[in-house]
């Protein structure tokens, strides 16, 4: 088990024996991570800010079900590819609980930041990497998908076959497919 991996579980341990607070070093891991990942698939930052949140609500309250045979990464990131696809699914806007969510006797006070308020976290993107996101989120869905993992996230391909629960050969030809897609794209507009 990894130093990232065995840190996880600590601060889980404390949030299920009470802590609740413990759990904000969770977010401050996987909160950039997970926001440029929703942030790919949605394309508004108002609402990515706002799933983000609620993917870390779910996840709190989701828990006691980590089995723990994987790592907590690997099915946190499972947790956040399925809200998204469900999302896209209903494509309308979320009623999305108030992060102060009153659920059962529990509230969840989880404050995610949101950069914009600060400028030096201001993310300025040069225009050749911005037109390449721009032309990643027009991609069909598995394909964008796909590559914000691999491309953007930096995840192996072992761990994007196990939270898109597909072949490891699946996850290749995807990425293969999906990078052709997005040269044949970039040739068009010039930028290759």
């Amino acid at each position: 088990m990894s130093h990232s991996d065995s840190e996880d579980i600590q601060i889980i341990d404390r949030v299920l024996s009470g802590d609740v607070d413990a759990f904000s070093g969770i977010i401050e891991k996987y909160k950039d991570k997970t926001f440029n990942y929703v942030y790919s698939q949605v394309k508004d930052y108002d609402e990515a800010l706002d799933i983000t949140q609620e993917i870390f609500i779910m996840t709190i309250e989701a828990l006691r079900s980590f089995r723990r045979e994987s790592k907590f990464s690997t099915w946190f990131y499972s947790i956040m590819v399925n809200y998204c696809k469900n999302y896209r699914k209903k494509n309308s806007r979320y009623n999305v609980v108030s992060i102060n969510s009153s659920r059962g006797d529990e509230e969840y006070d989880l404050q995610i930041p949101d950069d914009r308020e600060n400028p030096e976290k201001e993310v300025i993107l040069n225009d050749s990497l911005r037109i390449v996101r721009e032309e990643i989120g027009l991609l069909p869905d598995d394909y964008r998908e796909i590559l914000v993992l691999r491309d953007i996230e930096g995840m192996s391909y072992n761990e994007i076959s196990e939270i898109l629960g597909i072949s490891l050969s699946n996850v290749k030809v995807r990425i293969h497919r999906g990078r052709e897609f997005l040269k044949n794209r970039l040739l068009t507009r010039g930028l290759i």
